[in-house]
């Protein structure tokens, strides 16, 4: 009988079998299971929200009732932390919303155009810290976050899994977007185009700094490096060449070089600049599709240079059936696999899934 060592190593290797190109004995299978695992066991909402721990029990509680799951994706996820990511401030149940109510990032025009200067004269991490106190993020928040990290995940490699997300990455243009507005943001690029591209060269060394110090110190198996507003899908070729590209490219080659792998969370279409990818460093970053990406493209594109992961629509995991869920998945893993290729949900597992369906996925996977 295997113990939760063996498995730990098994999982881990057979999804780094798939970033690396290798053959694997099967097709790895990767999930966030965050919010599916609240609804699943039924936790009170505003606890799961704001307490780690007990949120990451609950993950683990979830993740062992799927045992065809290789890699939960995180350990754990800090909603407020996810909207300070973006700028933005979360709104969490028990406090701005109802009990039983989802998380939701509140984005509105919390930055404004005069912060451009502030952030040219005065540098981002000087405006970060008091733009933190506009959304309601302080110490404590990154504390307790960076805490909880260390706890679970040592928590789920003691159980058997592998996690994916310890440090996160993200571009400046998704963040101006998010903190301004996207209405604004899109005026803002229009109007004052060499101010913007100015902002975005200040945050971003800034950040290179950050991730480098913080890969040197952690040395994480992967960055989760976020892109959404800066698709493909949502910019002029002149903007996402100006404003998005250099970026992504400078972010991926930095993971890369400290030893860590990519994991490129890009949502939305990005179907016109596929091709563009291959410029990555080959079989060292996985391309994490969620289904507004056409991944027939990606494989035709990226095929024997990066690992593909995705991409079960969480609609059909929602509402679908799971004749369909199973079809649909082992379509991918034929089309898609059998190499450089990980089985997951786009983006992540919905909130509202279905278990049989979630089990109908996995099962396309495992045989099971």
């Amino acid at each position: 009988m295997k113990t939760n060592k063996d498995l730990y190593e098994e999982r881990r290797n057979r999804i780094e079998d798939a970033i690396s190109l290798r053959k694997t004995d099967r097709t790895p299978t990767m999930a966030w299971v965050d919010a599916f695992a609240a609804n699943y066991r039924k936790a009170p909402m505003s606890r799961f929200s704001s307490k780690y721990l007990y949120q990451s029990k609950v993950i683990l509680d979830t993740v062992k009732d799927f045992p065809g799951l290789d890699c939960p994706e995180a350990s754990f996820t800090p909603p407020k932390s996810v909207a300070a990511a973006l700028l933005c401030k979360m709104k969490l149940a028990g406090k701005e919303l109802p009990e039983g109510t989802l998380w939701q990032v509140h984005e509105k025009e919390t930055m404004k155009v005069e912060d451009y200067d502030t952030i040219l004269n005065r540098g981002w991490k000087d405006f970060r810290k008091a733009y933190y106190r506009r959304i309601d993020f302080g110490r404590w928040d990154i504390i307790k976050t960076a805490a909880a990290g260390i706890l679970t995940d040592r928590r789920f490699k003691k159980a058997g899994y592998p996690t994916f997300l310890s440090i996160v990455f993200n571009i400046p243009f998704d963040q101006l977007c998010a903190g301004r507005s996207l209405s604004r943001f899109m005026i803002d690029l229009y109007r004052m185009p060499d101010k913007i591209q100015a902002v975005i060269d200040v945050m971003f060394e800034s950040h290179l700094k950050d991730l480098k110090a913080q890969l040197k110190q952690v040395k994480p198996w992967a960055v989760f490096f976020g892109v959404a507003r800066g698709a493909s899908g949502n910019l002029s070729p002149k903007q996402w060449e100006q404003f998005v590209w250099p970026y992504v490219v400078k972010g991926v080659n930095s993971i890369v070089e400290e030893g860590a792998v990519a994991n490129l969370h890009f949502d939305s279409n990005w179907d016109r600049d596929i091709e563009r990818f291959k410029e990555l460093p080959r079989a060292k970053c996985v391309w994490a599709c969620d289904s507004a990406t056409d991944i027939l493209k990606l494989k035709k594109a990226l095929d024997g240079h990066m690992c593909i992961k995705g991409d079960v629509p969480p609609a059909l995991l929602s509402i679908g059936s799971p004749d369909k869920v199973y079809e649909y998945s082992t379509r991918l893993i034929k089309e898609i696999g059998p190499t450089g290729f990980i089985l997951a949900p786009g983006c992540t597992l919905p909130f509202n899934a279905k278990p049989e369906n979630f089990r109908a996925m996995l099962a396309a996977a495992t045989g099971k």
